[in-house]
């Protein structure tokens, strides 16, 4: 009547007589449809073009006027020199330049 042991069971583990016989698993197999019937072909990807270099960036320019002056553009400065002016701006970098040897040497 009542089956009080019910939840304490044994559970039944499967054996070699619950495997189906393979002739009827091939012959249910042949009544499957397909999940895709047909192979749809995908379009081609489309070229991409390489991406394009930034444009340089001039960090300074060096160049002559029409008045026969030199020019010197850095950031957004320019100086504009006569002969003269180019010399002494020669002298004074050659200075700077004999600095930074000596504080080096130092070192």
């Amino acid at each position: 009547m009542f089956d009080w042991f019910s939840k304490y069971r044994r559970p039944k583990y499967p054996t070699w007589d619950d495997v189906p016989d393979l002739n009827k698993v091939s012959n249910d197999m042949n009544k499957v449809i397909p999940f895709f019937p047909e192979v749809v072909k995908t379009p081609p990807v489309p070229e991409v073009e390489p991406p394009k270099e930034k444009p340089a960036y001039t960090y300074y320019r060096l160049g002559l006027t029409n008045n026969n002056r030199v020019s010197l553009a850095m950031g957004y400065s320019e100086v504009t020199l006569s002969a003269t002016g180019v010399d002494n701006l020669i002298a004074q970098l050659e200075v700077f330049r004999n600095q930074l040897q000596d504080i080096e040497d130092q070192e």
